[in-house]
């Protein structure tokens, strides 16, 4: 019974990382949730565990999020996200921070470019994978139009 109940609190977590409206800042918060929940996964959801290829980066990222001050090294990090002088940073909540959308789309297309479909050209598959997944952006009305 116990450990059916951390189970189901683990697939909670995990079926939470993978929504696509998730931001850097909410997953940093659910990295605290279940490190507070779970302290021996401390060592590998912290901001600077040895997996992030660039705590300085996240974490200025998260903080952009957050409206919070960055430090000099998030400053650095984040320098190509800085729009002038004036105003501070561009809007950063559409950095993804996983790559699960990414990974759906790569299926996606091998489906796409079957074994029926060598001899299209390079371009008709991205135009077709274009359109798939822009598909709630056209109707068949709109193509009848064109």
């Amino acid at each position: 019974k116990v450990l059916m109940k951390h189970l189901k609190k683990v697939e909670g977590f995990t079926k939470e990382l993978q929504r696509t409206s998730l931001t850097l800042s909410a997953v940093r918060r659910l990295f605290d949730k279940v490190v507070k929940e779970y302290p021996v996964l401390k060592a590998r959801l912290v901001p600077t565990a040895p997996i992030v290829n660039n705590p300085h980066l996240e974490q200025g990222l998260v903080k952009l999020q957050r409206g919070e001050a960055l430090l000099a090294a998030e400053k650095s990090a984040c320098a190509e996200f800085r729009v002038s002088k004036r105003s501070n940073y561009v809007d950063v909540l559409y950095v993804p921070p996983t790559s699960n959308e990414y990974k759906r789309f790569f299926s996606a297309t091998k489906l796409v470019l079957s074994d029926l479909r060598t001899s299209l050209s390079p371009n008709k598959p991205e135009m077709l994978m274009l359109l798939q997944y822009n598909r709630k952006m056209w109707d068949v009305h709109m193509v009848e139009e064109l």
